[in-house]
């Protein structure tokens, strides 16, 4: 499989109608698809503080992975946090993911990232043998201890 990634160029017509078609698939998957994700570009580009990579297969957008800048106070460097990590139901399996992984990484190289950081349910077996398959861990300084993704929401998601 021909698989070519890039850095999405928010701006660009083309890399905004893929993200917002592969953000809308994960979304229907998850139960909270939404009409204004068609403004995701738009807000991504008036950020500035990260970067998506997509995926295609010819012309046909295949995956996408959103990702945003935090800082470690201990590294005093920067982090790149792996917000969203999606790949089409039809692509799934053939190692898409995986290229994608490997360009943010080449990304966040460039950047001096000390860092690359992810959130991932306990039951995504798939997911998560994927990051483990590609050098994920848990933290090695904290080798036993059980991470706790927690989050409390201070605006109405409606």
């Amino acid at each position: 499989m021909s698989l070519e990634t890039r850095i999405a160029d928010y701006r660009d017509a083309n890399d905004s109608k893929a993200i917002v078609f592969l953000m809308r698939e994960y979304a229907r998957l998850e139960g909270c698809d939404r009409d204004d994700l068609a403004e995701l570009p738009e807000l991504l580009s008036q950020i500035d503080r990260g970067f998506s990579v997509l995926a295609y297969q010819g012309a046909n957008p295949v995956g996408l992975i959103n990702c945003f800048y935090g800082f470690s106070t201990f590294e005093l460097r920067v982090v790149v946090n792996i917000h969203d990590v999606i790949v089409t139901e039809s692509h799934r399996g053939r190692g898409v993911a995986g290229v994608m992984l490997a360009r943010v990484e080449s990304e966040s190289r460039s950047r001096d990232a000390c860092r690359l950081t992810l959130e991932v349910l306990d039951d995504n077996v798939f997911a998560k043998r994927a990051y483990e398959k590609f050098g994920f861990g848990r933290d090695p300084s904290h080798p036993t201890v059980e991470t706790y993704f927690m989050r409390k929401q201070l605006v109405s998601s409606d």
